[in-house]
């Protein structure tokens, strides 16, 4: 018997379907208002980003490969945005450097999940098939 890794991975396609819909509704709505949307902060690069990474994810629910690797994608970039925020929203000072780019505590948490759910589908194992040779 040979085990052969098919295209499909239903765990990380429907990740990146979710982050997708997720970051594609919230780039998109901070760009309609200023402040918050839906609770959430919202700035110029926030939206950009997130409704790059919505476009970037929508892409990748095609292929299951393309979906891990996004996982991966998704956990460096989002742990990366998750310590700025950290860091933006522990300071009191506006004229901080760090307040540029500034998610508040719920962008941070969203973004923290969405980091570790990110290095758990990209870790999972890809779907096999067992295939018998006569």
């Amino acid at each position: 018997m040979a085990e052969q890794t098919t295209g499909r991975a239903p765990l990380a396609q429907g990740f990146a379907l979710l982050v997708g819909v997720v970051f594609l509704v919230l780039g998109i709505g901070g760009f309609a208002t200023s402040g918050e949307f839906l609770g959430f902060h919202t700035g110029t690069l926030l939206n950009v980003l997130r409704t790059a990474v919505g476009l970037l994810a929508l892409v990748a629910v095609w292929k299951g490969p393309s979906a891990r690797i996004l996982g991966l994608v998704v956990f460096f970039g989002l742990l990366g945005i998750t310590v700025w925020g950290v860091l933006s929203a522990g300071t009191g000072n506006p004229e901080d450097v760090r307040r540029i780019f500034d998610p508040h505590w719920a962008d941070n948490a969203l973004h923290g999940v969405l980091a570790v759910l990110g290095l758990v589908i990209f870790l999972l194992p890809a779907r096999t098939r067992t295939a018998e040779r006569v």
